[in-house]
């Protein structure tokens, strides 16, 4: 057993490789640059760029390990269902990878728009699978207007969101990549509680002993601003929308899959400040 971490760089990637590392199982990330991104295991990959997809294959893994399962990320593709489709046959018909795991959003469906044609596939094909859908990361986006700014910018209103730590996503992840019998279904990822950001805002006050407040934006406001700090068109519309239906109440999931896969009660947002005050200090 040999695993695949694509979105090599990304959080919940380099908190999986964590696990692996832990259980000693092997492992191989993936980045567009190749293996000066990381002290670990990395193999240059890029997914506007096909001749790179089978590097991660000739990799060399100790006991001459296979990958057997691949977690998939699709990064910033605007499109990316047509990219991860054609992957996967690839790893599946060409090299065998039995299990794949898809990292998506809580709001995903099989068959919808962005990452659900990925899902059909999966499904319809009987390939191993689970669909991993989170809702908001922890601190998600705001790190550096909270520690220069004190402030959180959102086009979310009083919108209620169960914010979920990556080490979450990763545990169930990790789950999902290496049990013996596959899951086969999809899990939505959530944090405790729902919180609005202003209820954010007024933890951090308390944590970190300063003002943090949240300025709520308009649709107009939020994109332009995604734009100024260099986020493509597409994403920066993307991640306005998703704000915009989390003020329209659209976020506020409830359930217990982060429990019911790893035992442990998923960590709060209070938590999950303590564990990382000195990235806002």
């Amino acid at each position: 057993m040999a695993i695949l971490l694509t979105g090599g760089t990304g959080k919940t990637s380099l908190h999986l490789a964590a696990l692996l590392q832990q259980a000693n199982i092997p492992f191989l990330l993936t980045s567009r640059r190749g293996p000066s991104a990381s002290s670990l295991p990395t193999v240059k990959f890029d997914w506007n760029d096909e001749t790179t997809w089978t590097n991660a294959f000739s990799h060399r893994f100790p006991r001459s390990e296979k990958i057997t399962a691949i977690y998939l990320l699709s990064g910033e593709l605007a499109e990316p269902a047509p990219l991860l489709n054609k992957f996967i046959d690839l790893a599946h018909s060409e090299y065998g990878v039995k299990r794949f795991v898809l990292c998506s959003g809580s709001t995903a469906e099989m068959g919808g728009p962005y990452h659900g044609k990925i899902w059909q596939k999966l499904y319809e094909e009987k390939l191993e699978y689970c669909v991993l859908r989170p809702s908001w990361f922890m601190g998600q986006g705001h790190f550096e207007t909270i520690k220069y700014k004190n402030t959180i910018f959102s086009a979310c209103a009083d919108g209620k969101i169960p914010f979920a730590s990556a080490e979450d996503i990763a545990r169930v992840a990790f789950h999902t990549l290496t049990d013996a019998t596959p899951h086969n279904r999809s899990y939505r990822i959530l944090g405790p509680e729902l919180l609005t950001y202003d209820q954010i805002a007024e933890k951090l006050s308390i944590h970190l002993s300063k003002k943090i407040t949240h300025v709520k934006l308009s649709p107009e406001e939020r994109i332009q601003g995604f734009k100024d700090v260099g986020l493509p068109p597409h994403m920066s519309s993307f991640l306005t929308n998703l704000e915009i239906m989390a003020a329209e109440g659209k976020e506020a999931w409830d359930g217990n899959d982060v429990q019911l896969v790893t035992g442990r009660k998923p960590m709060s947002f209070d938590a999950f400040v303590q564990k990382n005050k000195q990235v806002w200090e």
